[in-house]
């Protein structure tokens, strides 16, 4: 999950622990804005998979999608 990126925008608060700049009450005045997307998301499967099928589909790789299922993807003239 950590590879794919984003495609909407995602923002947390800092985790507990994690001070910036030693100072342990700016904890409250900072957010992350996320990138990548992270396991525990509601988008972070369909993220992966979307990265998976970009990578397996790309030119030169010959993979192609299955009709009946989705999440099989198969090189032309192996079945």
């Amino acid at each position: 999950f950590p590879q794919a990126d984003l495609d909407v925008e995602v923002f947390m608060e800092l985790p507990s622990g994690m001070d910036i700049d030693g100072d342990p009450g700016s904890r409250q005045i900072y957010c992350l804005r996320l990138l990548k997307s992270l396991y525990g998301l509601k988008q972070a499967g369909l993220n992966w998979f979307e990265f998976l099928k970009a990578g397996l589909m790309a030119e030169g790789r010959d993979f192609v999608q299955s009709n009946v299922d989705p999440c099989v993807f198969y090189r032309e003239g192996a079945i």
